[in-house]
């Protein structure tokens, strides 16, 4: 967690240029399916999607993961009480929901149609879990479920 030990200061350089990849993938991902020249005008708004992305979608994952953890342990509970056969899958909804959250940040912040929307946000989350598992330093808010 950023606020519990020690800071490594290689984090923010880590964010920077994560930041940048994902613009540059957003910026190309739009430049292809939407237009050029929407491309060119939403050049600021793609870079703060990204920055939004890159350090608060770990956060909300980490966070959503517990959250939804909370009714599937109720449920492995009463499966237990059972048999004692019950696992926990409810969790495996957090990416899910974060493509969701990926979807409306794009839609609403550079306010393309939803079919360019999907295909971008798919486009981009794949970068992002690439980057989070390359540089694993950059989860460092939450974790990616």
């Amino acid at each position: 967690m950023l606020l519990q030990g020690g800071f490594d200061p290689w984090v923010i350089l880590y964010v920077l240029v994560a930041t940048i990849f994902l613009w540059l993938t957003l910026w190309l991902a739009t430049r292809f399916i939407v237009t050029k020249d929407f491309a060119s005008r939403k050049k600021i708004m793609l870079l703060l999607v990204a920055l939004i992305m890159v350090v608060l979608i770990p956060l909300l994952s980490g966070v959503i993961g517990i959250i939804i953890s909370w009714p599937g342990q109720a449920m492995v509970w009463l499966r237990d009480l059972i048999d004692g056969g019950g696992h926990n899958y409810v969790t495996a909804l957090v990416p899910i929901i974060i493509f969701l959250l990926f979807l409306l940040i794009l839609k609403f912040l550079a306010g393309m149609d939803w079919k360019d929307t999907t295909w971008v946000a798919l486009i981009a989350l794949f970068l992002l879990y690439l980057l989070y598992s390359l540089v694993p330093e950059l989860d460092f808010l939450g974790q990616m479920s």
